[in-house]
């Protein structure tokens, strides 16, 4: 008898997940998302690089390195399946062949990070080379903003996110095995041996198993309660701001800098198709979408910015033809939420940030195998929920020290970089305050608000895009009315 299995969520992790199910005669895939979500998707969002060694920072530890070995393996598992995909849905899904890394004086660790990079591929086997900045097609800068140092890595390809996933609907739509429920999973909850979806319109549907791949929004069909019982931490997210320009100037490859910021550094992808070129992206974390969903003129403004005068300086007198915004699923300590829950029947494929476009087939492929379908194609899943090993995120002072610099450069975007030292001055200073509080809270053992707030939001997150949203939250709290003693009285 077939098993029904049901899939939450219609981004590029949902839509992986349920065409490798599909592959598998035995289950009938009940796959359930609005449409009208899709234009808000982090997926359709995305310039869906597949990069590897372009995701990697200076900063990296082991944690880090064990994510980058799963993205390379999903580099190196791309080509095939995407080929299969082209077969399977008779459509095209264009291809950007290679990635120019740039590295410049306005990223904190451009060298150090483009550095690492190289050698990384070295240890690996993989190509990269470095290049004159004045070979690099489509690479025209402010003279001040030039780059010093350019590796191209011929392996790291990006593909077109819309086609991509009109390619996989399309694929889906011929399985027999397939059915779209265009509606929202308002709960989700085991009954017995099985699982009930109560839907939108108050119907249910009944399954064997269920798989959540939805984004950010993963955990909100789920009872708090039994989010817990599934060992499922709670999810924020990475709010990307991104454009479609036309009149560009004729990009070959990828070109993008190295992290930055609390972000994947400035990046445009050539549209061959449009004759196009996208425009990424920013990086807000939060967790109220709705709050963020419009686009703030400032995000804008840092965007072009960065790509006029660190890229190609004819950018300017492009046209927007679309601004997009996608919401990057953000797990506690940045780690992928991947396979098997601790509640039975329920799995999660969720939390892999920057990085979905690429690890999607590979996540897929993992689930598939811990339903019983297929073997897994990688060895000990790093991203397991059910593992008993406990992840502690990096330390204090790592997490201030490599935070604080990068607010303190955040706070320089765009184009005001302080002069003599005064940056690493600015660093030290914050630093010492954040320390301060910190110390001073667990003397206290949960003082005050401020020393309480911070102690929370480092425990609750602790990498170095909570150093980011401290900055707001401290301000914010600082710009609060104080409570008098008459009040306090009073109270």
């Amino acid at each position: 008898m077939k098993r029904n299995i049901m899939v939450i969520g219609g981004g590029v992790i949902g839509l992986t997940v349920a065409l490798e199910l599909t592959e598998q005669s035995e289950v009938n895939v009940i796959h359930a998302f609005p449409k009208a979500g899709d234009a808000l998707s982090a997926s359709r969002a995305a310039g869906a690089m597949l990069g590897a060694f372009g995701e990697l920072s200076a900063d990296d530890g082991p944690e880090e390195m064990e994510e980058f070995d799963f993205r390379l393996a999903a580099q190196r598992y791309y080509p095939a399946w995407l080929a299969r995909l082209r077969d399977l849905s008779e459509t095209r899904v264009s291809q950007i062949e290679g990635t120019v890394i740039i590295a410049n004086n306005l990223g904190a660790r451009d060298r150090d990070g483009i550095r690492r990079m190289h050698d990384e591929a070295a240890l690996r086997g993989e190509p990269a080379e470095w290049i004159e900045p004045g070979d690099v097609p489509g690479l025209r800068p402010s003279p001040v903003q030039a780059p010093s140092l350019c590796l191209y890595l011929k392996n790291e390809h990006a593909v077109h996110s819309g086609e991509l996933l009109d390619a996989m609907a399309q694929a889906l739509a011929r399985r027999a095995n397939y059915r779209h429920l265009d509606t929202t999973v308002m709960q989700a909850r085991p009954q017995g041996a099985s699982w009930s979806a109560k839907l939108a319109d108050g119907s249910a549907v009944a399954a064997d198993a269920v798989v959540i791949a939805n984004g950010s929004k993963s955990l909100e069909c789920l009872e708090p309660s039994l989010a817990r019982e599934a060992a499922l931490p709670a999810l924020s997210f990475g709010k990307g701001v991104s454009c479609l320009i036309s009149g560009a100037p004729a990009v070959a490859h990828t070109i993008r800098t190295p992290n930055r910021t609390f972000a994947c550094g400035i990046h445009v992808v050539p549209r061959p198709e449009s004759g196009g070129l996208y425009v990424g992206a920013t990086n807000f974390t939060g967790v109220d979408e709705e709050a963020e969903a419009k686009v703030q003129p400032g995000e804008l403004h840092g965007l072009f910015d960065e790509a006029i005068h660190q890229i190609n300086t004819d950018i300017r007198t492009s046209r927007i033809e679309q601004i997009r915004v996608g919401f990057r699923p953000i797990a506690a300590f940045k780690r992928p939420l991947v396979g098997k829950t601790r509640v039975p029947n329920l799995l999660i494929a969720t939390g892999t940030y920057r990085n979905g476009v690429l690890m999607a087939p590979l996540v897929a492929a993992m689930i598939a195998a811990d339903l019983g379908l297929r073997a897994s194609p990688y060895v000990d899943n790093p991203f397991s929920v059910t593992d008993k090993q406990t992840h502690q995120g990096w330390d204090v002072d790592r997490l201030l020290d490599v935070g604080v610099r990068d607010l303190v450069a955040f706070l320089q975007e765009p184009r005001s970089p302080l002069p003599y030292s005064r940056a690493r001055e600015l660093e030290d200073y914050v630093r010492s305050l954040l320390q301060a509080a910190v110390r001073n809270g667990e003397e206290k053992a949960g003082g005050d608000s401020l020393h309480a707030m911070i102690q929370a939001r480092l425990k609750e997150a602790p990498f170095n895009e909570t150093v980011h949203k401290l900055f707001y939250e401290i301000g914010e709290q600082s710009r609060r009315p104080a409570t008098t003693l008459v009040e306090t009285e009073k109270a």
